[in-house]
C-alpha cells in the first residue's frame, strides 16, 4: 500500500468532532440527523460523501480539501473508520473547526 493511501484509526474525539460536524450540516441544509443517512455536502473546505452501499468503491466519505485528509467508514458511521493521516488530536480539533466555520462563513 502505498505511503499516502495508509489507513489510520480514528479515536473518539475525532469520531464525535465528526458527529457534531455531520450534525451542523444537517441543520444547515434543514435535513433529519440520523446515523444511517449522511448527506452529501460540499463547500470549499471540506466534502461529505453519503454512506457507502457494497459494490460503491473506494470514495471517502469526508474530505478536508485544504490538505486532502480523507476519512472513510464502511456503510454505516463509525463501522470500520479510518483516515489517510496519522493527526494529532489538535490537528483534528483545527481541521473541524475550519470545516464548522465554513457552514456559517465564519
Amino acid at each position: 500500500m502505498s505511503e499516502d493511501k495508509m489507513q489510520f484509526e480514528i479515536f473518539r474525539d475525532p469520531f464525535r468532532m465528526l458527529l457534531q460536524l455531520i450534525e451542523l450540516v444537517c441543520e444547515t441544509q434543514g435535513l433529519p440527523n440520523e446515523w444511517t443517512e449522511i448527506p452529501a455536502y460540499e463547500n470549499n473546505t471540506f466534502v461529505l460523501n453519503p454512506n457507502k452501499a457494497p459494490g460503491q468503491g473506494n470514495r471517502p466519505n469526508f474530505i478536508f480539501k485544504k490538505d486532502q485528509t480523507e476519512i472513510s467508514w464502511y456503510q454505516t458511521l463509525g463501522r470500520d473508520i479510518s483516515c489517510t493521516k496519522d493527526l494529532s488530536r489538535s490537528e483534528y480539533n483545527k481541521m473541524f473547526v475550519e470545516c464548522m466555520a465554513s457552514l456559517y462563513n465564519l
